[in-house]
C-alpha cells in the first residue's frame, strides 16, 4: 500500500492538463482519512508508529517528525507525505500550510526529498544531455520511449541544451513491467548507443538490442513512485519542484528560470 499526496506545480496559478502527458495505467491507492481508535496512544512517534503497523501494515514508515503545528506529525513514505495527530488515531491526506509566511510546508519537504532521491541514481541509470556551453541550469525528465508527448518535449531538447541547460533522462515506461515501453526502455538501456536508441524508438522504429536492464528499469519504476511522477513525461526542475506533461522550451525556461535555483 501506498499514501498518495498531491503532485505540486511549479508555476503559481498554472494548470497543467492531462492532455499534456501519457498517463499511468493505475495510481497509487488514496489516503485512509482516519485510523480506527480502538486504544488510546501516548502522544508520542514510537505511539504512531504502533497505530500504523497496527491498523495500516503496508504503509512503510521512512520516518516520523514533528512538525511547526502542536500535536501534528509528519510521516513519510516511500516519498509520499501525510500527517497524524500525535496519538496515532488521524491521518491528515493534504498540504501543510505555515499561514503567516505564506508557505506550502509540505511542497517544500517533497522538492528537497526529490532532489535527495535523484543524488542517489546511478550514472548508468540516466542519459546526459550537457548544455551547450556553460551549464546555468540542470533537470531531469523521466521519459517513456512509447509516450507520444515524451517525443514531443525530446524535440525541444536542442533548445533547452542552447540556452544553458543540462537534462538528464531517466527512463520510466509509465505502465510498467510487461508492457511494450518496458521491454523497449531496458533495450534503450542495453544499446551500444542509448542515446542513438532512444532517437530510433522515440520515432517508433526498433531497437536492435537484447532487454537486459529489466532490474535497471524496475529501479527507475521504484525511483518514479517516490518522485511522485503521475505520468510521463515528468520534469524534476532544479529546486525539486514537479512539473508534469509536455510543454515548449519557452514554458520549460521560464519554470526553470522561476524554481529559483
Amino acid at each position: 500500500m501506498t499514501i498518495q499526496t498531491q503532485v505540486d506545480y511549479t508555476m503559481r496559478n498554472t494548470r497543467f492538463p492531462l492532455a499534456t502527458r501519457c498517463g499511468l495505467t493505475a495510481l497509487p491507492l488514496a489516503f485512509a482519512l482516519a485510523l480506527p481508535t480502538t486504544a488510546v496512544l501516548a502522544d508520542s512517534k514510537e505511539a504512531i508508529t504502533a497505530s500504523i503497523q497496527k491498523h495500516m501494515p503496508g504503509v512503510p514508515i521512512d520516518s516520523i517528525e514533528e512538525t511547526p503545528a502542536k500535536g501534528i506529525y509528519e510521516l513519510t513514505s516511500n516519498g509520499q507525505i501525510a500527517y497524524l495527530t500525535g496519538d496515532g488515531k488521524y491521518l491528515i491526506a493534504g498540504d501543510l500550510i505555515d499561514v503567516a509566511n505564506q508557505q506550502n510546508l509540505t511542497q517544500a519537504k517533497q522538492q528537497s526529498q526529490r532532489l535527495v532521491y535523484l543524488k542517489d541514481v546511478s550514472a548508468e541509470r540516466k542519459l546526459v544531455y550537457p548544455a551547450d556551453g556553460d551549464t546555468r541550469h540542470a533537470i531531469t525528465i523521466l521519459t517513456d520511449p512509447t509516450c507520444p508527448f515524451c517525443d514531443k518535449l525530446h524535440k525541444e531538447l536542442p533548445k533547452l541544451r542552447e540556452a544553458g541547460v543540462e537534462v538528464t533522462y531517466i527512463l520510466t515506461p509509465r505502465q510498467g513491467p510487461g508492457s511494450k515501453g518496458f521491454e523497449v526502455s531496458s533495450k534503450v538501456a542495453c544499446a551500444d548507443d542509448p542515446k542513438e536508441a532512444l532517437e530510433r524508438a522515440m520515432k517508433g522504429d526498433s531497437v536492435d538490442a537484447e532487454a537486459c536492464h529489466n532490474d535497471m528499469i524496475k529501479e527507475n519504476l521504484a525511483l518514479s513512485n517516490r518522485l511522485g511522477m503521475s505520468g510521463t513525461p515528468y520534469t524534476i526542475l532544479p529546486n525539486g519542484a514537479a512539473m508534469p506533461g509536455y510543454r515548449p522550451a519557452n514554458i520549460m525556461l521560464q519554470a526553470i528560470e522561476q524554481s529559483g535555483r
